[in-house]
């Protein structure tokens, strides 16, 4: 059995972006970026013992609330803490972390039994965990904002020798055409490095934006790379929208010409085809 909506009552989801606010009606976090983390506060209101018996439970049966948190461009799954619920106005809260997440998250609040009590209903749920109610809320992630898929990370718990002298590292997870992009491209930054550990500190500054735009010419041309070796790729293919291969295919359609125009370019000069890449991707962003 499932809890009729009408028996909650003052749902209300306040989305915090960074510093900005999302209205209760908006879907399209417009400024998002990598940088900002996400929280979540959940409100609603219920009478217990009501609740209780309409699921057909004995008033010592504890019920418990979770926000859930799901990111399509990446296998992040968080929740918040436990809730147990009461009777009145209550509130539950959930922080994403931003770098974690990518493409459209997806929020659950979730109340389910958290204890397992007899009940003479034949109709009641009678096991931990069964979920009696579940209230949505969608946020595309996919704004006017940069959005590298960036991560900070420690290259000197990954073993590089040297590591404070790295910058970053273009990650690919997968070679799948086929996959998100968003799942399959990450591009680690190296918090030990000086310079990195001060732009993801002050992301407003004109040096993190001079960074910022040397990251973003960088990570393209190793894209083109990535595209030029890969022995699957093909221009040929309709791959689907956001997937590894579209990407791909994006990058070397920019330079102009054919995929094995464009190989043969690179092999015999591969400077100029990256300088032409730079003009492209400089202009694009002015």
């Amino acid at each position: 059995m499932t809890l009729p909506a009408h028996r909650i009552s003052e749902l209300s989801w306040e989305i915090l972006i960074g510093d900005v606010s999302l209205g209760e009606d908006e879907i399209l976090a417009k400024d998002w970026t990598y940088y900002d983390d996400i929280l979540v506060k959940f409100s609603f209101e219920l009478d217990l013992d009501a609740t209780q018996e309409q699921l057909g439970l004995d008033q010592a049966a504890v019920l418990g609330a979770v926000i859930v948190a799901r990111s399509t461009g990446t296998p992040l799954i968080v929740a918040s803490d436990i809730h147990e619920i009461r009777s009145g106005r209550q509130q539950i809260y959930l922080a994403v972390p931003g770098h974690q997440i990518s493409g459209t998250l997806f929020l659950e609040f979730q109340i389910s039994l958290l204890e397992v009590n007899v009940s003479s209903s034949p109709f009641a749920p009678k096991k931990l965990g069964n979920t009696v109610f579940v209230h949505g809320r969608k946020i595309v992630l996919e704004g006017t904002a940069p959005r590298l898929p960036m991560l900070p990370v420690s290259f000197a718990e990954h073993g590089f020798t040297g590591s404070s002298n790295a910058l970053w590292w273009l990650r690919l997870t997968t070679h799948d055409l086929a996959t998100s992009a968003s799942a399959a491209i990450w591009l680690w930054l190296n918090s030990d490095n000086d310079y990195i550990a001060h732009m993801l500190q002050d992301s407003e500054s004109a040096e993190a934006e001079t960074w910022l735009r040397f990251l973003e010419i960088d990570f393209m041309r190793q894209l083109l790379r990535e595209a030029l070796t890969s022995e699957e790729l093909s221009l040929e293919m309709d791959y689907p929208e956001e997937s590894l291969g579209h990407v791909l295919s994006t990058v070397v359609r920019l330079v102009g010409g054919t995929l094995d125009q464009v190989q043969q370019r690179y092999r015999e000069d591969p400077g100029r085809v990256e300088a032409e890449l730079q003009a492209k991707v400089s202009g694009k962003s002015k």
